[in-house]
Protein backbone atom coordinates (compact mmCIF):
# COMPACT_ATOMS: atom_id res chain seq x y z
CA UNK A 1 0.00 0.00 0.00
CA UNK A 2 1.13 3.27 -1.07
CA UNK A 3 1.91 6.02 1.52
CA UNK A 4 -0.77 8.28 -0.34
CA UNK A 5 -3.36 5.37 -0.02
CA UNK A 6 -2.58 4.95 3.82
CA UNK A 7 -3.29 9.32 4.39
CA UNK A 8 -6.17 9.14 2.11
CA UNK A 9 -7.45 6.39 4.23
CA UNK A 10 -6.48 7.75 7.41
CA UNK A 11 -8.55 10.91 6.19
CA UNK A 12 -11.91 8.99 5.11
CA UNK A 13 -11.91 7.25 8.84
CA UNK A 14 -10.75 10.47 10.53
CA UNK A 15 -13.99 12.13 8.62
CA UNK A 16 -16.86 9.14 9.01
CA UNK A 17 -15.92 9.04 12.94
CA UNK A 18 -16.21 12.71 13.50
CA UNK A 19 -19.31 12.77 11.39
CA UNK A 20 -20.29 9.99 13.92
CA UNK A 21 -19.28 11.56 17.15
CA UNK A 22 -21.13 14.85 15.93
CA UNK A 23 -24.27 13.04 15.39
CA UNK A 24 -24.08 11.05 18.57
CA UNK A 25 -23.53 14.83 20.16
CA UNK A 26 -26.39 16.35 18.37
CA UNK A 27 -28.67 13.24 19.52
CA UNK A 28 -27.81 13.47 23.29
CA UNK A 29 -27.90 16.53 23.83
CA UNK A 30 -31.47 16.81 22.56
CA UNK A 31 -33.67 17.69 25.13
CA UNK A 32 -36.77 16.24 23.17
CA UNK A 33 -37.24 12.35 23.11
CA UNK A 34 -39.06 9.49 23.15
CA UNK A 35 -39.64 7.45 26.49
CA UNK A 36 -41.25 3.91 25.90
CA UNK A 37 -41.05 2.97 29.52
CA UNK A 38 -43.43 5.52 30.57
CA UNK A 39 -41.20 7.24 33.55
CA UNK A 40 -40.07 9.94 31.56
CA UNK A 41 -39.59 13.96 31.77
CA UNK A 42 -41.28 15.85 34.07
CA UNK A 43 -42.86 17.94 30.54
CA UNK A 44 -44.15 15.88 27.22
CA UNK A 45 -41.67 16.45 24.22
CA UNK A 46 -42.66 19.26 21.71
CA UNK A 47 -44.97 17.95 18.75
CA UNK A 48 -43.18 18.68 15.60
CA UNK A 49 -44.56 20.89 12.83
CA UNK A 50 -46.60 17.80 10.87
CA UNK A 51 -47.83 16.88 14.22
CA UNK A 52 -49.03 20.17 14.76
CA UNK A 53 -50.74 20.75 11.18
CA UNK A 54 -52.29 17.71 11.66
CA UNK A 55 -53.86 19.01 15.12
CA UNK A 56 -55.03 22.18 13.45
CA UNK A 57 -56.78 20.15 10.58
CA UNK A 58 -58.83 18.41 13.17
CA UNK A 59 -59.63 21.56 15.29
CA UNK A 60 -57.39 20.27 18.42
CA UNK A 61 -55.62 23.19 20.43
CA UNK A 62 -51.93 23.09 19.77
CA UNK A 63 -49.49 24.22 22.50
Amino acid sequence: MSTGAIIFMAISWTFVLGLMAWSYRKIMRSKDHFDPDGTGPQKPPIRSKLEKKAARARGEPVR
